[in-house]
């Protein structure tokens, strides 16, 4: 029998709901972005700006459908999270001298002046979330996601 079926009283096959893999994963997903969020909140930040924040502090003056494409957002998606960043005053967009239809995104200082109290944060819910866990265990857990991902068939768009 597949490890996502039990047994029901009448012997028959049931999908096993609470140990299905994607049922778990979505469960510690919500773990981390509830406490993620709470970290965030005295900046005013959800986890998706602080995604948008950290793909430029390694790469600042991306295109907005860069970040779409690094971030796994369509274009509305990111659009809408670079305008509240914008609103926040952590990012810049400015035409691409190059392609005028283009947006260039740029973290402001007070957007990079973040980096190294939100990276603390985001470390910190790791460390917690995750804390029955070993280093090794950690380590295998990011190798067999990373597995996972790396088989997926769908592909994030920024169309």
């Amino acid at each position: 029998m597949h490890s996502d079926m039990i047994k029901n009283k009448d012997n028959k096959d049931l999908f096993d709901i609470e140990n299905s893999l994607g049922f778990l994963i979505s469960k510690t997903h919500q773990y981390f972005s509830l406490s993620f969020k709470e970290k965030l909140n005295p900046f005013n930040l959800t986890p998706p700006q602080f995604g948008a924040l950290s793909f430029l502090w390694r790469q600042d003056g991306i295109s907005q459908v860069q970040l779409g494409t690094l971030m796994g957002k369509d274009r509305t998606t990111i659009g809408g999270i670079i305008d509240r960043l914008e609103k926040e005053s952590l990012v810049t967009r400015q035409s691409d001298p190059g392609d005028r239809r283009t947006n260039l995104v740029y973290l402001t200082a007070m957007g990079a002046g973040l980096k190294d109290t939100l990276e603390q944060r985001a470390v910190q819910v790791n460390s917690e979330v995750t804390e029955a866990l070993t280093d090794d265990e950690r380590d295998q857990l990011r190798v067999l996601l990373r597995k996972i991902i790396s088989n997926c068939r769908y592909e994030f768009s920024s169309e």
